[in-house]
């Protein structure tokens, strides 16, 4: 009889996502760090991203503070979005069925990247649909994470910062010690 080994696996695999923070309300420093807790709280936070400041996207408002960071988490990504989400009403946001467009926002949190490359559900797609479009995304992933490569047109974050036709300015607001 032949020896048979017995291979374990756990059902908790780790996964990495690049979420993006931002916020235009008077206090967004504050909003941002705030979120970073309220998340790391259920996820392992990995690296915080420097803070930049950019014009608000889409509407008339306040500028806009952003803020990149690295996240590990065991579960489903649509429950990382459904944390997300959580952090976002705990902080305020109220989601408006009926507004078009853009509007003001003490925290909005995107998932943008994942390790798994490629995700779609009726609550989450990635990578995030528009990240390709906007320097304002971009930009903050370039800091750490201008090698990570959007599974769907197959070029790095660096590489589409170089081709993004985005015009808005993006300028480094607050430089974050890790």
């Amino acid at each position: 009889m032949k020896n048979q080994e017995t291979k374990v696996r756990t059902s908790a695999h780790e996964n990495r996502a690049i979420l993006l923070l931002g916020s235009n309300s008077e206090d967004a420093s504050e909003a941002l760090a705030e979120a970073t807790t309220r998340l790391a709280k259920r996820m392992g936070l990995i690296l915080r991203g420097s803070i930049w400041k950019t014009a608000a996207w889409g509407f008339e408002g306040p500028d806009f503070l952003n803020q990149a960071i690295e996240v590990s988490w065991t579960a489903a990504l649509d429950e990382l979005m459904d944390h997300c989400l959580e952090v976002e009403k705990a902080m305020g946001r109220l989601r408006n069925p009926l507004a078009e467009g853009y509007e003001n926002r003490r925290m909005d949190v995107d998932i943008i990247l994942w390790s798994g490359g490629e995700y779609q559900s009726d609550s989450v797609i990635v990578p995030h649909p528009r990240m390709e479009a906007r320097r304002f995304v971009l930009q903050p992933l370039a800091e750490y994470w201008g090698d990570w490569k959007h599974p769907v047109l197959n070029m790095s974050v660096a590489q589409l910062l170089g081709s993004c036709s985005d015009e808005n300015l993006i300028h480094l607001h607050q430089t974050i010690e890790n």
